[in-house]
């Protein structure tokens, strides 16, 4: 099967995003179906842009579903066999998402395609895709890069091992083969759990070089909400971190590495106390959202957004 354009949605998730998501929309091609999943439940946003923009559909679910239940929802929501999904701080390219329709097309046996992403028009490759160690099945390491950042990224197009959510054409047929996203995830995670299983069932992970956006982190979001969410996502980066590895490298790798974390944000929150109470507040998120993963609870933390 050859797929088209009117073969794609385009689903963004948002979370009081304001302005941000009027810019990521305007560079979304017209042609293209839009969804919209608004996890900041903002009623009064249906009318604005249903009414502004003709190929877009608002929808609001009952409450803050976080990013892969929001996609798996998408994925019940939409009728069309490819979704390319992303988020408020993400610009899209010129022909971004019809370079990788178009690369689909030749890669037969790719679920997820993803864009050369820049961060702050800057190449860094941790931002792009990850390099994983896997064996049987099971992930035996992952592979960080530190800070090295380049004027271009590689040449051609590439087969990884993981790509970031921040952008993804993804081929529905094949995540709904292994249950789509993982539902015990809020955030953070979600998009090495869903290619890690991808690749665990034969598919390949791709990455497009001619197909790009550029990606201001930590910037979906109104301001004003700044302290709130930089709690929240350090909370769930460290509860998804421990849950993600108890997943797949076991307990007892799962173990050692939580515990690690923990003891180190504890401290770090201790000595930040008297020296910078927001780098504390930060850390306590992180030792809160670990331990509480460690412990087997639930990732039930919520931003606290007053209206």
């Amino acid at each position: 099967m050859k797929f088209n354009i009117n073969d794609c949605t385009v689903v963004v998730t948002t979370f009081h995003a304001g302005d941000k998501l009027i810019e990521c929309l305007n560079k979304i091609p017209k042609k293209f179906k839009i969804l919209i999943i608004d996890n900041g439940l903002e009623e009064k946003n249906i009318n604005l842009y249903q009414n502004k923009y003709k190929n877009l559909k608002y929808y609001i679910p009952d409450q803050n579903l976080g990013v892969p239940r929001s996609y798996s929802l998408a994925n019940k929501l939409v009728n069309t066999k490819l979704m390319f999904t992303t988020q408020p701080d993400v610009e899209i390219k010129e022909n971004c998402i019809e370079f990788l329709i178009e690369a689909i097309n030749k890669y037969e046996n790719a679920a997820i395609l993803s864009p050369t992403i820049y961060h702050n028009n800057k190449y860094d490759p941790e931002g792009d895709f990850k390099v994983l160690k896997i064996r049987n099945k099971k992930l035996l390491k992952s592979k960080n890069y530190k800070n090295n950042f380049y004027d271009d990224p590689p040449f051609g197009d590439l087969s990884v091992d993981a790509v970031t959510g921040t952008a993804m054409l993804i081929d529905r047929d094949k995540i709904n083969k292994i249950g789509d996203w993982d539902k015990n995830i809020f955030n953070y995670y979600e998009d090495m759990d869903l290619c890690l299983r991808l690749r665990y069932e034969g598919y390949e992970i791709l990455k497009i070089r001619k197909s790009e956006v550029n990606h201001v982190p930590f910037s979906s979001h109104d301001k004003k909400y700044d302290r709130e969410l930089d709690f929240s996502r350090n909370w769930h980066y460290s509860w998804s971190t421990y849950y993600f590895f108890k997943k797949h490298s076991g307990k007892v790798n799962a173990l050692l590495k939580g515990i690690n974390m923990f003891f180190k944000s504890s401290l770090k929150f201790i000595i930040y106390l008297l020296l910078n109470r927001n780098k504390s507040r930060t850390h306590f998120a992180k030792a809160y959202g670990i331990l509480y993963s460690i412990l087997n609870l639930k990732s039930n933390y919520r931003p606290k957004i007053k209206k």
